[in-house]
């Protein structure tokens, strides 16, 4: 497994996993956390709902929004990827929410003026209601700072990722490559 590297991320993931326990599941409920978001996080935070073959993001904290010059609250995530790169995204989400389990990537991104810049997310799962849509938080921090007027504007290399076992095991399918 990877180690998380970013403070931010760490402290995110610490936050996840004490509401985890505090209701003795293996991701916090939907709703707790809402109620127990903390400010510092919330801004580096999407999240998702899975919704047949789609991604919808319901949820795109303003860092994320300045760093991408766009909110996609509302919107499909990934749409903009090629059919089988989209279908992967899913998948991995798919998985992160129903096995659960979570995902730790670190890559960089490409960026308007032309440099790159290295980031870390963290994908985990929320429980949610019988018979609601799964759902899922994602917190991705940069790892290096963006100029004053600069954004991400693509993905410019995928990195490494790896599963992690937030208390049900090890998905045994393995992590797909992420989109290019």
């Amino acid at each position: 497994m990877l180690p998380i590297v970013h403070p931010r991320t760490q402290g995110f993931y610490d936050h996840w996993r004490a509401l985890a326990r505090r209701e003795g599941l293996v991701a916090p409920h939907t709703d707790d956390f809402l109620d127990q978001a903390p400010a510092r996080f919330m801004a580096n935070v999407f999240i998702q709902e899975i919704v047949d073959d789609t991604l919808l993001v319901r949820f795109m904290g303003t860092e994320l929004v300045e760093r991408w010059r766009h909110d996609d609250t509302g919107k499909e995530f990934a749409a903009r990827l090629p059919p089988e790169a989209k279908s992967r995204v899913v998948s991995v989400a798919r998985t992160v929410a129903l096995h659960p389990c979570g995902v730790l990537q670190r890559g960089v991104l490409g960026t308007s003026a032309g440099r790159e810049a290295a980031f870390e997310g963290i994908l985990l799962p929320l429980a949610v209601d019988p018979g609601a849509l799964p759902r899922l938080v994602v917190f991705s921090t940069l790892l290096d700072s963006l100029e004053r007027q600069e954004h991400g504007n693509q993905l410019a290399s995928a990195g490494e990722r790896c599963w992690i076992d937030v208390g049900a095991g090890i998905p045994t399918v393995p992590l797909p490559p992420p989109p290019r």
